[in-house]
């Protein structure tokens, strides 16, 4: 359960999608969307591109079709994932987390308590409880992917031991960001990146990571955060540890699709180890990376049985 519980609240961000409590229409209401059953209108794009914008204002200065998209997206990825739980739970019933999360949540986004939280999201026409089932429905996902696949997972500790002991007396520490995409049919590798590195330099990376990224770090611009050089697979610190500081790498290939990783701040430090707690510590990172693997490869699976109508 320790290891369950760890699993959806390290990840918990990176799979966020959040609503928006009800808005006044100020246009004619319009079905934009059918998925399954449900339909969705242009109120409903209108409250995901608010809740967006209210997780990162540099949004509000996207072109309002490619903000559509970005909502369009965000939509979807929730409501397949809702559909599968409802398999599985009664999400009217289940309040698993919901406390610790929205702690969590909150402060991640560096508000110091529930109270300020709530004074900041109802400018932006959010509730406590509308965040709360949104956190839900993705602790319940992380859930439904543990349970699937933690017998899959499979870490060699005895070569994370033998890295963590062999270290240098400093250590690298990068803050980072991230951009992961797919080539559609008869894309171009070259094609793709190019397109994304000209919206890098017009628009920035945080918001051509809102466009581009289908990584769980989309809605926050991309941003990873401090990451120590023992938590980089070889390919990507080979990728990066000759970069400047904004500066980004090349595409790194991965089994999801292409990364780019964008170098924020970087910085060397001396290496007090424990050795024990920063192998578990490697241990678990290592588990959660692979069950986020796991947690795209099945999302993309059920999606293809998914009804999607463009209105």
């Amino acid at each position: 359960m320790k290891k369950l519980i760890h699993f959806i609240t390290i990840n918990i961000f990176f799979f966020i999608l959040l609503s928006i409590n009800t808005i006044k229409a100020e246009n004619k209401i319009k079905i934009e969307l059918q998925i399954e059953n449900e339909i969705i209108t242009n109120v409903d794009f209108k409250k995901e591109q608010n809740y967006l914008i209210a997780l990162n204002n540099s949004l509000k200065d996207l072109p309002e079709n490619q903000l559509k998209q970005i909502s369009r997206e965000s939509i979807i990825r929730e409501k397949i994932k809702k559909i599968e739980l409802l398999k599985y739970y009664n999400l009217n019933k289940t309040e698993k987390y919901s406390n610790e999360l929205l702690r969590d949540f909150y402060k991640r986004l560096s508000f110091k308590n529930e109270v300020e939280f709530k004074e900041y999201i109802k400018n932006y026409n959010l509730k406590i409880s509308d965040i709360k089932v949104k956190l839900r429905i993705e602790a319940l996902w992380n859930e439904l992917i543990f349970n699937k696949y933690k017998d899959k997972v499979s870490v060699d500790e005895e070569k994370i031991k033998k890295k963590v002991k062999t270290k240098k007396n400093f250590i690298h520490e990068y803050n980072l960001s991230e951009i992961l995409f797919e080539l559609k049919s008869k894309e171009k590798l070259s094609d793709k990146y190019n397109l994304i590195k000209n919206k890098i330099n017009n628009s920035g990376f945080k918001n051509s990571a809102n466009i581009f990224s289908i990584s769980n770090t989309s809605n926050f611009g991309g941003d990873i955060g401090w990451v120590d050089e023992t938590q980089l697979n070889e390919f990507m610190l080979n990728a990066i540890k000759t970069l400047n500081v904004n500066e980004i790498s090349k595409p790194i290939q991965t089994t999801n699709g292409y990364l780019i990783i964008k170098i924020n701040d970087k910085k060397k430090k001396e290496l007090k180890v424990d050795f024990e707690k920063t192998i578990q510590k490697l241990i678990r990172m290592e588990k959660n990376r692979q069950l986020q693997q796991f947690s795209l490869i099945y999302f993309n699976k059920i999606k293809q049985n998914v009804f999607i109508s463009e209105k």
